[in-house]
């Protein structure tokens, strides 16, 4: 006789699917984050940086400053 609605023997499929699935899913999460941050050229820059003419004056007298300065 067999057994004809008995248990059966192994692993549930879920214990062996979902590791897998969990797997899968970091290594594909890990290379679109590599791709994005290693091989896509960063955006071009928007506009320049503007500073008032106040700013602009302090910092020249800044850099003056430094490069009188051994």
């Amino acid at each position: 006789m067999g057994r004809d609605g008995g248990r059966r023997r192994g692993a549930p499929t879920s214990t062996l699917v979902k590791p897998i699935l969990l797997l899968a899913t970091g290594a594909a999460a890990g290379v679109v984050l590599w791709r994005v941050l290693m091989l896509d050229p960063p955006p071009a820059r928007v506009g320049v940086e503007r500073l008032s003419d106040h700013d602009r004056h302090a910092l020249d007298g800044l850099l003056h400053e430094r490069s009188v300065r051994p």
